[in-house]
Order: C-alpha cells, then sequence, then structure tokens
C-alpha cells in the first residue's frame, strides 16, 4: 500500500513540439502561410527562427492589413519585406509577392536584388498598376538561376550585355512594358523555354511578335495584336489566342496552315476571336 500522505508524482509529458526533428518542422513550416511561420518562433526554443530556413515564401496583403493600420500600407510593406529578407538564411528559390492592392511599391527592385544573391530560381510578381510610371525591375537580370518568372505590371528593359535566362523553362508577362522586338530577343535567348504566356492590355498592337524558341510546348496569348510569327517551335504542341477587338488576326484572314507552317507537333489550337469561339483538335 502507498505511504499515507505521499503524493502520487506524474511524469511531465515530454516537449512534442520541441522534440521533433528538423525535417518534420521544416515540412510544417512548408504549408502553413508566411505570417504563421514566422510566429511559430515563439513556439520554443527549437522553434525559434527555424522559419528563416524556408526555402518559398509567399507575401501578400494579409502580412500588414489589420483592422487598426495606423501605418501606411506602402510603408508596412516595405518594413515587413525588408525584415523578412534580412532575417532569413540560406537559399530562397522561390519568392511569391501578391501586392495588387497597395498603391506602390517603390523598394521592388532593391527586393530583387537581394533574391538574386539567395539563389531564387521561381519569381512571382503581381505588382500594383501604377498609370503614371511603371516599376522598371532593373535587377531582374541579375537571377541567373531563374526556371520560372511571372511578372505583373511593370517594365522590363533587357541591358544590351544580357545574354537570356538560360534555365528559364516558364515565362508568363501580364500587362508588361516592353517592346515587341526585346520581348522577342529575351523570347530566343530562353533556350530551355516550355511554356509562353502573354497578357497584354486592349490597346491595339501594331508591332509583330516573333516566337522563336525550339523548346517551346506551350503558348497562351491574350490582348491585341497585328500579328504574331511562329518560327522554329517543332515541339509546339498547344496554342491558345485570345485576340481583344482592334487585333488584325481577322478569323476570315487568317490563314492557319502559313500561320502555324512550323508547328509540325501541334496537337490543340483554341482561338477566339472577340465574341467568336474557335477550339480545334489536331
Amino acid at each position: 500500500m502507498p505511504i499515507k500522505g505521499r503524493r502520487r508524482c506524474r511524469s511531465l509529458p515530454p516537449d512534442i513540439l520541441s522534440n521533433l526533428p528538423d525535417n518534420i518542422i521544416d515540412v510544417i513550416l512548408i504549408c502553413l502561410p508566411c505570417k504563421e511561420a514566422v510566429r511559430t518562433s515563439i513556439l520554443s526554443k527549437k522553434w525559434r527562427y527555424h522559419w528563416r530556413r524556408l526555402t518559398e515564401l509567399t507575401i501578400d496583403q494579409s502580412h500588414w492589413s489589420t483592422e487598426e493600420d495606423l501605418l501606411d500600407p506602402t510603408v508596412k510593406f516595405s518594413k515587413i519585406v525588408y525584415q523578412l529578407l534580412t532575417l532569413h538564411k540560406g537559399p530562397i528559390t522561390k519568392f511569391t509577392l501578391d501586392i495588387t492592392g497597395l498603391r506602390s511599391c517603390p523598394e521592388i527592385d532593391f527586393f530583387i536584388y537581394f533574391l538574386s544573391m539567395n539563389g531564387i530560381q521561381h519569381l512571382v510578381f503581381h505588382l500594383p498598376w501604377n498609370e503614371d510610371e511603371a516599376y522598371k525591375l532593373s535587377s531582374l537580370f541579375t537571377c541567373s538561376q531563374l526556371r520560372h518568372l511571372t511578372l505583373e505590371n511593370c517594365f522590363i528593359r533587357p541591358p544590351s550585355s544580357f545574354q537570356g535566362f538560360d534555365k528559364l523553362i516558364t515565362l508568363e508577362l501580364c500587362n508588361v512594358t516592353i517592346s515587341f522586338e526585346l520581348l522577342g530577343s529575351l523570347i530566343s535567348h530562353c533556350s530551355l523555354l516550355e511554356k509562353l504566356v502573354l497578357e497584354f492590355s486592349e490597346v491595339p498592337i501594331s508591332d509583330i511578335i516573333e516566337i522563336n524558341a525550339s523548346k517551346l510546348k506551350s503558348f497562351d496569348f491574350s490582348g491585341c495584336i497585328s500579328f504574331i510569327s511562329l518560327t522554329n517551335v517543332p515541339l509546339l504542341t498547344k496554342v491558345s489566342l485570345n485576340l481583344y477587338e482592334g487585333s488584325s488576326l481577322e478569323a476570315q484572314n487568317l490563314y492557319f496552315v502559313k500561320f502555324f507552317e512550323s508547328c509540325f507537333a501541334l496537337e490543340h489550337l483554341h482561338v477566339h476571336f472577340c465574341f467568336e469561339l474557335v477550339d480545334v483538335a489536331l
């Protein structure tokens, strides 16, 4: 029988969170939104700043939008991103920034330069529309390891010394200001490009877009254009054209045989002329 008055000692349960292996913590953090991943620093000493090893970061308005905003959203955005990037340790392979709700983002080029020094491979920027001045991403061309690039609402002009993104597989440009001559040059210098998505405003474009990409498999275009020249695209299997009102490529004047004469592997063609839809399986 137990001695009278002796208290029964209950062993404390082990600190499960603190004893988790590092690889399990990494998996948990990857599944959390970036904001919540940073907050795990308060769980225990082992979790403190563990988020700094994350290789993928996604930042959107939820990081600085509160019911009692005392700072200007742009100021809060710049402060938060700067802190995240400077505290982070190790490579950042994927970075997503969705700030279309802001009025401006003046330090965006600095952030790109920082990412270029940390092995960025997948970059997604959805920027706010600025009627007065497009965001100039001059540091973009220092990101030599890029494999996937998505840009919205900005200005890009490759420098004369730029030799292309030789590892790029996917390129998506939405309302990006760039001459079509430079665009064609950029595409032709991405030797591994497999997927190309172009979306431009409803303002008619008089220039010709030339697509020269020997590895290209999928091409999507939305906007106004006079002509698209597909050259050296032997692996292209899927094409989708959404031609806005004002395009010179009218259904009755478009010679599909000539237009796609270099598309030997084409399997599916989707063409939308204003309100007229053409869906062709080849």
